[in-house]
């Protein structure tokens, strides 16, 4: 069993530098949150080329130079990346490093370390085949926006469905078995090749021996065209699903086209709303001074209103005493107290009143409250300028400059995805091609259907003859005689066991595909599902019957039960690595999947867009399942970091 320990990643895609994710233990769920753009798919990638050194895009296979991370090459001067996957297997640890470097020959390097000793080039290549073959790739490796082709399963005709239904074998172990039956069949043929060349050398059955001779090279020489005309099958059959995925771009371009279409716009439209935000920020930079004098401002107008109250103080002081002198001026009593003053008592008062009252300090007073007065005005019109419209403008150019980078973002990667999508002419070109390419693939299975039963035809006239030399007591040598006998007996075992081996594998994929089904479907009256002979999932009621025309987001359920019990199924296992799977689902049916990642393989390592789900519900449903959680954190458009959110 494959168990992933840690990836570490230099320079691969948006992810700047070395970045690395642990996988701590070997049983449990490893989440890595992430927006729209941020780098969740190149992370998928990262694992991909790690185990293959390849790379899938939107568009099919990419070339590595298009995972250079852009600020590096800039620092560098040239293209360089590499993955770190360090893992076990049977009780061995290994670290798999795998690179890419623009200048050097060649430019792909693989090292590969095996319990710290490192293996050879064709050793290495041996031992991945052997722990993670490419062949199943897609059952370790697999993208939600994919989950649609196991659709293809259910129709009888479909060549994708063909293949799909190959890769499921293979992951289940099918072709070790018939693999077994070939070797069986070669080991048979030798045998009776042995006999008829001995034959055709006794004079008693030299007629039987060089008809069995020559029927035995023409059965060879049919075989060798039934082997030829497979491959040419695969090849057109290869070559058509690479048209007709062009074809399916090909549809969605009017949609893409539209959703870039609004993006320019809204690019043009925050281009405008930025120039007139820096217009904006830039006016409010000529008052900046003004800002700056603003603390200062308001202490001094503390002092400047408390200089106002004590000089308003004196003021009404002097204007109390002028009251108090024209009082005194025409009358003979105090005025304050009314009391009767003598002659010399009123003369003392008048003059401490004349020079409290007098008209010099009266307009020195005046003259003093107006200067406070004018200074508080020009204080208060900077005490006002707290700088929060330039905080509010500066901030409001930034938030603009992140959408705009967000908007230009996306629009790079549409027009990325438009780039390889053929014009109108190309489309008829391709279509043109894909009806040809079937046409001849009809033709060619036609021919192959005819060489089988002229293979079989030789193989029952071999037989006779076989039977022929028996009768005539031929057994020159008894050894080989023994080994045609026991490996034909062997070879119509294999060929019963193979059947047999399938109806059971699919049964046991039937059993647990609906186990799981059941726990991730929220629609009740959905009991289980039926396996088809093509490995295709029915989805039977309470009552056994088929549901018929179910949703796109049931598809996605059949889907991803299938993939989990070929998980608990398959001859070779390991981590499942799952790139946004939910894109067809409600929130109920996401809800369940989140619940039952655990049981979909002993090690899940799940990439899920930020807000996909409930994330505190997801930590609960998962409990201690739920082993690590990661965040893609964006930095800019050229550089994501991988940060740890939490261990449980």
């Amino acid at each position: 069993m494959l168990v992933f320990h840690r990836l570490t990643i230099e320079n691969f895609g948006p992810y700047f530098g070395t970045q690395s994710l642990d996988f701590e233990k070997s049983r449990g769920v490893y989440i890595v949150y992430g927006q729209n753009g941020q780098g969740k798919t190149k992370l998928h990638n990262a694992f991909r080329w790690a185990l293959y050194g390849r790379i899938f895009g939107r568009r099919g296979e990419a070339a590595a130079a298009d995972l250079v991370n852009s600020e590096a090459r800039k620092q560098i001067g040239y293209g360089k990346f590499a993955t770190i996957l360090e893992f076990s297997h049977e009780n061995s640890r290994y670290r798999l490093t795998r690179r890419y470097d623009e200048n050097s020959d060649p430019s792909i390097m693989l090292r590969l370390e095996k319990d710290g000793t490192p293996v050879s080039q064709t050793q290495a290549e041996r031992l991945l085949q052997t722990i993670a073959p490419v062949s199943i790739s897609q059952f370790f490796l697999f993208d939600g926006e994919l989950l649609r082709q196991y659709e293809d399963l259910l129709d009888k005709g479909s060549e994708e469905g063909a293949k799909l239904e190959e890769a499921i074998e293979r992951v289940l172990g099918v072709p070790i078995v018939a693999n077994a039956r070939r070797d069986i069949e070669e080991v048979r043929k030798a045998a009776g090749r042995r006999l008829a060349d001995l034959a055709a050398a006794n004079e008693k059955t030299q007629r039987l021996g060089i008809a069995l001779r020559e029927a035995q090279d023409l059965r060879d020489e049919l075989l060798k065209e039934f082997s030829k005309q497979k491959r040419e099958v695969r090849g057109h059959e290869e070559r058509i699903g690479v048209i007709e995925e062009k074809l399916r771009e090909a549809k969605r371009s009017e949609r893409l086209l539209t959703q870039l279409d609004m993006l320019r716009n809204q690019e043009a439209e925050l281009l405008r709303k930025i120039t007139k935000a820096e217009e904006d920020l830039a006016q409010s930079a000529t008052e900046l001074w003004q800002v700056v004098l603003a603390a200062p401002a308001r202490r001094e107008l503390v002092n400047l209103q408390r200089d106002l109250r004590d000089t308003d103080s004196d003021l009404h002081t002097t204007y109390a005493s002028l009251r108090d002198l024209y009082h005194l001026e025409s009358r003979d009593d105090c005025p304050v107290c009314a009391s009767s003053l003598d002659a010399a008592d009123k003369a003392a008062m008048l003059q401490r009143i004349r020079r409290s009252a007098s008209s010099e300090r009266r307009e020195a007073l005046e003259r003093q409250r107006r200067d406070v007065q004018e200074r508080m005005e020009i204080l208060q019109g900077l005490a006002g300028h707290d700088g929060r419209l330039v905080r509010e403008r500066d901030k409001s150019l930034r938030n603009l400059r992140l959408e705009l980078d967000t908007a230009q973002t996306d629009i790079r990667e549409l027009e990325e995805e438009l780039a390889d999508i053929a014009d109108e002419q190309e489309v008829r070109r391709l279509v043109k091609e894909r009806k040809e390419r079937q046409d001849l693939v009809g033709r060619l299975k036609g021919d192959i259907d005819s060489i089988a039963r002229q293979i079989q035809d030789k193989e029952l006239a071999i037989d006779d003859l076989q039977a022929n030399l028996s009768k005539n007591r031929f057994s020159p040598e008894p050894a080989t005689s023994r080994k045609e006998d026991v490996s034909r007996k062997l070879s119509t075992l294999f060929e019963r066991s193979i059947d047999v081996y399938r109806d059971k594998l699919r049964l046991r994929v039937e059993e647990t595909a609906s186990n799981i089904f059941r726990r991730i479907a929220s629609e009740p009256d959905y009991n289980s599902l039926k396996i088809t002979e093509h490995y295709g999932l029915e989805i039977l009621d309470l009552n056994g019957q088929i549901v018929s025309g179910r949703s796109a987001g049931y598809e996605h359920l059949v889907a991803l039960s299938l993939i989990a019990a070929l998980q608990h199924s398959a001859s070779v296992r390991g981590p499942v690595v799952m790139d946004s799977p939910f894109g067809r689902l409600d929130h109920e049916n996401t809800r369940k999947v989140v619940a039952a990642l655990p049981q979909m393989a002993d090690q899940v390592i799940l990439l899920a867009f930020k807000g996909e789900f409930d994330e505190r519900e997801a930590a609960r449903a998962l409990d201690h399942h739920l082993i690590a959680e990661y965040e893609l954190e964006r930095v800019s458009s050229r550089h994501t970091k991988i940060v740890p959110k939490g261990y449980m």
